[in-house]
């Protein structure tokens, strides 16, 4: 008997030798499942606008509802619940077959020319865990800015979204770190905590210790929200440091937004309040909104109206000398999406921009009016996703 259970053990402990490796491949395999996904939207439009005092423009146009785009984007499972990820993802405009300009440090100076393929809009590396939350390094949107996706019944693209006034006509000079942000660093909340979500962010300008700019491109932001039973609300908050001058200086950003799901419409509202810090005083403006998007057939209506108020410091003038605070705007917008399918979709807006003061406003893709004069414009598209 106690051979026969010597040899007995001795063919248990070679099965498990044999079969360990084998169970640790398996093991590992089943850790380290991992996927790449390209994906993209080709949004084409015809489209015409008219300035006050300039004339009309007709032509092709890109992004009227869905920014045209093509990504790459992955993710591993570590194990554990832990993952590591990345996404890449490049602006494109379809009408002409050229890609969007970037920027490499949050500064006049990173600027990049368009017509290249750039991942513009993103380009980061992420490790996260289930319970822990994730951690992003590289290229993302400002946490303002996810705001201004979120709560424009637009998403803050085609002639009629927000982005008309929030993005334009602070300073003469555009602010690099309004929409996107290089060199960053975000940390973002994990997905189960009853309905609250966020995001903190820091960026570097990589300027070297001893320059005069040396803080210049530095941002710190951050973004909070909570959504729930069709309710949808979040604030958000972010400053870039630049050096003061005529046309550029410490440049901050705050909104907070809200949407409400009621099932025969969905409401928004966003409130935007942008400055910038110019040696002539603080350039400052208010931007409200409300919006509604309203199933019909098999598509939905949108609509939205929003006030500018520039309330500017008394120095801050225009150029022909008068008060920058006297430059307010109002703008309707209103457009009809028609979905054919869950990826393709015809569509149809109307917005309209009325400045006062010095105000030269445009909807987006058209030319600057003259001073005080309106601007307007008509998209009609299509718009593929895959």
């Amino acid at each position: 008997m106690q051979k026969k259970t010597a040899k007995s053990t001795v063919k248990k402990n070679a099965a498990a030798w044999i079969a360990a490796p084998a169970l640790g491949l398996a093991c590992l395999g089943a850790q380290a499942q991992s996927s790449v996904t390209l994906y993209g939207v080709v949004d084409n439009a015809i489209q015409r606008t008219t300035a006050g005092g300039v004339g009309s423009v007709t032509g092709l146009s890109t992004g009227g509802n869905a920014t045209s785009r093509i990504g790459f984007r992955g993710s591993e499972d570590l194990g554990g619940g832990w993952r590591a990820g990345f996404q890449l993802e490049s602006g494109q405009s379809t009408d002409s077959g050229t890609g969007r300009a970037s920027n490499t440090n949050n500064q006049v100076s990173g600027a990049t020319a368009a017509g290249g393929f750039t991942f513009d809009r993103m380009s980061y590396l992420s490790l996260g865990h289930n319970r822990y939350g994730d951690l992003r390094l590289g290229h993302d949107f400002a946490p303002t800015h996810y705001n201004s996706i979120m709560f424009d019944p637009f998403t803050t693209v085609g002639v009629g979204r927000v982005g008309n006034f929030t993005f334009s006509g602070l300073g003469t000079t555009p602010v690099p770190s309004a929409i996107t942000v290089s060199n960053s660093l975000s940390y973002w909340l994990p997905k189960n905590l009853g309905g609250v979500y966020g995001m903190v962010m820091v960026a570097s300008g990589e300027n070297a210790s001893n320059a005069p700019d040396s803080h210049d491109g530095n941002l710190a932001g951050a973004r909070i929200g909570y959504a729930a039973n069709g309710l949808d609300v979040a604030a958000a908050l972010g400053r870039t440091r630049y050096v003061s001058t005529a046309t550029l200086g410490n440049y901050t950003h705050a909104n907070v937004g809200v949407s409400w799901d009621a099932g025969f419409a969905k409401f928004y509202g966003l409130y935007n309040v942008v400055q910038l810090a110019l040696l002539s005083g603080e350039a400052r403006k208010h931007t409200a909104e409300l919006g509604v998007q309203v199933p019909a057939g098999p598509g939905k209506i949108r609509a939205s109206y929003a006030r500018l108020e520039d309330r500017s410091n008394a120095g801050v003038r225009n150029a022909n000398g008068s008060a920058r605070s006297d430059n307010d705007a109002q703008q309707l917008a209103v457009g009809y999406v028609y979905d054919f399918s869950r990826r393709t979709a015809l569509y149809g807006s109307y917005a309209r921009i009325r400045n006062q003061g010095q105000g030269a406003y445009n909807v987006s893709g058209g030319r600057a009016p003259l001073p005080g004069r309106s601007s307007s414009g008509l998209e009609l598209g299509l718009r593929h996703a895959f």
